[in-house]
């Protein structure tokens, strides 16, 4: 018989320690499970592992450094370890002492260490989780916190995980389609730069011999050129302090609100915002509907997962009227950006008990619209940008020639 040392929960808050005699560690999680403990850590005495103050030391000093590296697809990697490790009947904290060792990026490993000894000493893994709100969303905090009251904690991280391999597989879209028009518009800023502002000036010598008047095009193309030459680095700060200025102007809260409102009223960009911020209302709030978090709690979450801050504040006051005893289906009528559509596929869900179901189909309908059309938008703007490149390289071409073209036809 061996001696195990244990930490378990006696309920949802006490947790208690001690130690079993048995003959494997299997059997003393059983015996502890027979006593209607739920096992954190079940260790044998003689193997058994003090993490070393230093660790938590470490922990916080590195924190801050490497909290912003940690991206979406790290998470999605350990919310799928957790799910698999929690399915298999290993205990959270055995689960975390397990992912902990297979992660290579070392921002998460910290952070996993750090929900280790949160756990190790009594919190729930939804308290650990929240310790690091700018790795793990409200959404994903409250999604775990609801399926460990409901016992469903293995089905909330596979359908967490999911969710977010597909806002993952949706970013990665919109960035690879945007790479070329990105990488032909950049090219072609760049080479028009250098012609104007170093090229251009040197040729202007030959126009100086010549006595006769300057098309038009060529008068401009000068004037622009010289302009260029002599205070190109001046065009260059101006371009990095006006672009930090916008940048940190956006990010106040006037600029943001006055961006995101100036976006809805595009004729086009606005409709697609709305289908987007539209799919993602839906499949988000039925996600968390369906691992039984309380409809005011997730629609307050699923407000936090809208970027447009305007539609943010319609999905807030939804959830102030939900809370205040409204219906969904007549709290979201009072959307501007919700179509009658998805309010009456919202409102039979909701008459039938199957509200998820409806909330899963508004948003694949909204879903594929979205998709339909930025493959669409993106398919003109490549050909879009590369005509746009072409019509002022043309233009300086054109300008160029015209004198010497000229001349030619005086000599005749």
């Amino acid at each position: 018989m061996k001696q195990f040392y244990y930490k378990a929960k006696d309920g949802m808050q006490n947790v208690v320690e001690g130690q079993v005699s048995a003959l494997s560690r299997e059997q003393a999680i059983a015996q502890l499970v027979q006593k209607k403990l739920a096992p954190l850590l079940v260790q044998d005495v003689l193997e058994r592992v003090v993490v070393k103050p230093q660790v938590k030391k470490n922990l916080l000093q590195g924190w801050s450094a490497f909290v912003s590296r940690v991206r979406t697809k790290d998470v999605v990697l350990f919310t799928r370890q957790m799910s698999d490790l929690i399915g298999a009947a290993v205990p959270i904290l055995r689960s975390l002492q397990i992912v902990e060792h297979q992660t290579r990026h070392e921002a998460l490993k910290e952070c996993v260490q750090g929900m280790y000894e949160a756990v190790r000493d009594g919190a729930a893994f939804s308290d650990a989780l929240s310790q690091y709100k700018n790795i793990f969303s409200a959404l994903y905090i409250n999604m775990v916190k609801t399926g460990e009251l409901s016992g469903k904690l293995e089905l909330t991280l596979e359908r967490l995980a999911d969710h977010l391999e597909k806002e993952m597989e949706v970013g990665q879209k919109i960035r690879g389609s945007l790479a070329y028009p990105a990488f032909i518009l950049g090219v072609g800023a760049l080479t028009v730069f250098v012609l104007l502002s170093f090229v251009i000036p040197r040729l202007t010598v030959i126009f100086e011999d010549m006595d006769q008047a300057l098309p038009l095009p060529t008068i401009i193309l000068l004037k622009v050129s010289g302009f260029f030459a002599a205070y190109w680095w001046a065009v260059l700060l101006g371009i990095f302090v006006g672009g930090g200025y916008v940048w940190q102007w956006s990010r106040s809260d006037h600029g943001r609100v006055w961006i995101d409102r100036k976006k809805l009223q595009l004729p086009l960009l606005g409709e697609f915002i709305k289908q987007a911020e539209m799919g993602r209302f839906a499949r988000t709030l039925a996600t968390m509907l369906d691992t039984g978090v309380s409809i005011t709690i997730a629609l307050k979450a699923v407000a936090r997962m809208i970027d447009n801050v305007i539609l943010r504040e319609q999905i807030m006051h939804i959830s102030d009227l939900v809370a205040n005893g409204a219906s969904l289906r007549n709290a979201v009528a009072q959307a501007k950006f919700i179509p009658e559509m998805a309010v009456n596929m919202i409102s039979i869900g909701e008459e039938t008990g199957k509200l998820e179901k409806g909330l899963y189909k508004v948003a694949d309908v909204y879903e594929k619209q979205t998709a339909e059309t930025m493959k669409t938008a993106i398919t003109l703007l490549g050909p879009a940008v590369l005509v746009f490149i072409i019509v002022i390289v043309g233009f300086v071409v054109i300008a160029m020639l015209l004198p010497i073209f000229q001349m030619n036809t005086m000599i005749k």
